[in-house]
This record gives structure tokens, sequence and C-alpha cells, in this order.
């Protein structure tokens, strides 16, 4: 029983986690900022200000990382369209509540996905600590929790593997966000962020058939997964009003999983059991923003992976319009 579309579905709850918070409250004059591409923002919306901030991703894989972490090329690669539409509203100026969803379309090995298909769907708050003062002398400090509803299919999915847009879990993570601007001697401003996420491992999730887990038609059963980490950092430099150069670094690491259940007809099914092991990636995602105003700006850039363990290897160009009203 192999498992060829298990990784690209946790890369769209990965993502799906990572792009919670990265919008920016457009206005930091004299310099505007729209946001790195993954490391969130620790700075919440303003009472009563709305942000929304849609994702264009594409996804691509040829090659993946063994448990000893070399690179080696896949008997088939992965692509994927994908988009996320992240909100935020300021409940007040230090508790905002947000909300991703999105939808996804797969291609691998001639196959592609029926249609486009719904992720999963997040739903989070956060609480500014810290907050660094009209001077920006001191850091921002947040913490977030956030809960990822299983809205995307992840099992019975009528003999298309493609069709996993999610892995079936409800999962809490918990955050800590850092942020802080440091100026340099031609008076521009260097933003810098870090973030540390922790997963919690979900409840038990029922699996029935061919599912994003690599299972059969005839499978029953059910699959526990482990506890994740997310680490990102970024760098900002504002070069002028209306352009920013941006950098982020990331590591994202998720437990063992644990696959039992019965395959097979029903008068001669047989016991099924399959462990995961720990999966890993570190990757870079360079950028460029360009801000139209303190309200709109636009960034594009690309995330690559460059290191890992029993995971795929990733070039993902995405772009983002971030809106303010």
């Amino acid at each position: 029983m192999t498992r060829p579309y298990r990784k690209l579905s946790s890369l769209v709850c990965l993502l799906s986690t990572a792009l919670l918070g990265s919008q920016a409250v457009a206005s930091d004059s004299p310099a505007n900022f729209t946001g790195p591409l993954l490391t969130s923002n620790p700075m919440t919306a303003p009472a009563g200000m709305l942000i929304v901030e849609p994702y264009l991703i594409y996804y691509s894989s040829d090659d993946a990382y063994n448990d000893q972490g070399q690179r080696y090329t896949k008997a088939a690669g992965t692509r994927q369209w994908q988009t996320l539409i992240p909100i935020f509203y300021g409940v007040t100026d230090r508790f905002q509540l947000q909300l991703t969803g999105g939808a996804a379309h797969a291609m691998s090995a001639g196959a592609h996905t029926d249609g486009l298909g719904a992720n999963d769907t997040t739903f989070g708050a956060q609480y500014l600590l810290l907050s660094p003062g009209e001077d920006k002398k001191d850091p921002a400090v947040s913490v977030n929790y956030s809960h990822r509803f299983p809205t995307g299919a992840y099992d019975r999915l009528n003999e298309n593997p493609l069709n996993a847009a999610g892995d079936g879990a409800s999962v809490d993570t918990f955050s800590l966000m850092v942020q802080q601007y440091v100026w340099l001697p031609n008076g521009r401003p260097l933003r810098f962020r870090a973030v540390a996420s922790y997963s919690l491992p979900p409840n038990q999730v029922d699996v029935t058939g061919m599912s994003a887990y690599g299972t059969s038609q005839d499978f029953h059963g059910h699959v526990r997964l482990g506890n994740s980490l997310g680490i990102s950092t970024s760098a900002e430099y504002s070069i002028d009003l209306h352009w920013v150069l941006a950098m982020d670094l990331a590591y994202n690491r998720a437990s063992a999983s644990q696959l039992k259940g019965m395959q097979g007809a029903a008068d001669a099914s047989t016991p099924f059991a399959r462990r995961d092991p720990l999966r890993s990636v570190y990757s870079l995602a360079p950028a460029i923003e360009y801000n139209f105003n303190d309200r709109f700006g636009l960034i594009s850039g690309v995330q690559l992976s460059f290191a890992g363990r029993n995971n795929d290897a990733f070039v993902t160009p995405m772009t983002a319009f971030n809106m303010v009203f």
C-alpha cells in the first residue's frame, strides 16, 4: 500500500496554517509593508478594521528527501494550484479574529483532481500582549490560537487519490509571535519577525476507502497523527515608500503517525498497520513587495525547500494581494 499523495495534502494544511497571520496592517510610515510570504504578523488589526489577503500558489515537486536527508527523484512528480483567502477583523485594538479557507487542484502522472476541491478551514484568535508604540522602538509580541476544521475531502475518494484536499483532522495550534523594527543609518527600516507554533496531536481520524493516507478502496480503519512544530523568521527591507525586499526562513516538523485497520473484502479482510516516520523540511522564501499606498499591497516570491527528511522537496511560487478596509 503506497501513499503518493499524503504529503501533498499535508502541504495544503501546512500552508493554511503558515499563512494564517501573515497580513500587514499596511501603514508603517515612512514605509509601507505588505508582510513576508510565510511569517505571521504579531500586530493585530485595529478595532473595526477588515483585512483580506488572497493568495495564489503553485506547488511543484519532482524530488523528495529520504530518512537520511538525501534528495532523490520521485517516480511521479506532483503539481498543485491552490488559492487561500485569509480574512482578519480587529475586534479591539489588541484582539482580532481570523478565518482562512481555500481550494486546490492537483495533478500527477497524467491524472488530476476532479475539479476544484475545498481545503480545510481555519478559525483563530490573536491577542497583542506588547505594543511597540508609535515610535516602534519596542517589540510587538502576540499570542495566537487557531483551530483547523476538516472541511477538505480526505477519504472515500472514488478511486482518485488526488481529490484529497485535507487530512480529516481537527487541529489546535498555539503560536508565539514577535516583531521588531531596526532603523538603519540611511533612515530606512528593517522589520524582523519570528514565530513559533505548536500543534497538539489531533484525535483519532477514521479512514474509509481510498484516502490521503494512501489506503485502498477496501480499507476501513483509523490514523493517529502526531504533534507538529513550525518555526519561521523573516526580514523585510524598505527600499522606499513602495518597494520592499523580503525573506523568510522556515522549519516545519510533523511527528510520526500510525495507520491501522482492515483491508480486503469483508469475508477475507486482513489486519493492516503502518507507521509513517517523522517528517521535516527547511525552506526559504525570497519575495518582493510593491505597496500602492497604505491600504493595498502586492507581494510575489517563491518558497523553496533546501533540506528535509521523509518529505517532498518543492518549489512553490506564490503571490498575494493585501487589502485593508
